[in-house]
């Protein structure tokens, strides 16, 4: 009999819908994580795409105070910058109800993140595996700041790695080409990973991936079986 663990899909045909029920599926989770271990940890996304979330889960009646919160990938830039996604976090998630989470930063006083990773890692540990591991999804399918052909990158994505975090390094990258980030491995210490993702071209680039075409870190994450997958859309 097949243990493989299925990967779920919820589309939606407007972005109301979809932030609707993505704030009602964290909700209802995140109560049942805590009612049965006393506590949960998320490692949330950067970028646009999750500001209506977190906006959301603000004032949503969870027991915040028994909640770790990290973040999936930094630009290595001070946490007051508005590209940081820990500004991000706490701007928008880490208030009114929520204000009384707790935050685990990435960013280190290191030159580069490389330097820093470490330490991260070592900060991560007590709160691993996430409970919940929010990804979102660029246009060429990278995931975090798994960036191809960044430095850094291979050894990231090797599923074989120990590392749990990594240093990237990606000229061009918007914010700051020098990164922090979840490897493969680290985002694979999840319980349960939610991929959160809007537009025609980027539902291509998915489905693509799912069918086992391209090289992208998304095509790996949707290949495995370890953790279970949750896909959101809405064009």
């Amino acid at each position: 009999m097949s243990t493989a663990t299925p990967h779920e899909e919820s589309f939606f045909q407007d972005r109301r819908r979809l932030f609707g029920g993505l704030c009602q599926d964290f909700t209802d989770r995140l109560n049942e994580i805590i009612r049965k271990r006393r506590k949960a940890s998320l490692a949330l996304a950067g970028g646009t795409t999750p500001g209506t979330l977190y906006e959301a889960l603000s004032n949503v009646p969870i027991k915040w105070e028994k909640i770790s919160l990290t973040v999936t990938d930094e630009r290595w830039v001070s946490p007051e910058d508005p590209a940081s996604n820990e500004y991000l976090v706490r701007d928008l998630l880490m208030k009114r109800r929520a204000a009384g989470a707790t935050f685990v930063p990435f960013k280190t006083n290191h030159a580069k993140a490389s330097g820093g990773a470490a330490v991260v890692e070592k900060r991560l540990t007590p709160i691993m595996p996430f409970d919940i591991c929010l990804l979102g999804m660029g246009p060429d399918g990278h995931i975090a700041s798994l960036i191809p052909g960044a430095v850094g990158y291979s050894a990231a994505v090797d599923p074989s790695g120990t590392k749990k975090v990594g240093g990237i390094h990606a000229p061009g990258a918007a914010g700051s080409p020098e990164r922090m980030t979840l490897t493969i491995p680290g985002i694979l210490s999840s319980r349960r990973i939610v991929l959160l993702f809007r537009g025609q071209d980027k539902l291509t680039v998915y489905q693509e991936a799912k069918s086992g075409e391209g090289s992208s870190p998304i095509r790996e994450l949707l290949l495995q079986r370890k953790v279970p997958v949750h896909a959101f859309w809405a064009p």
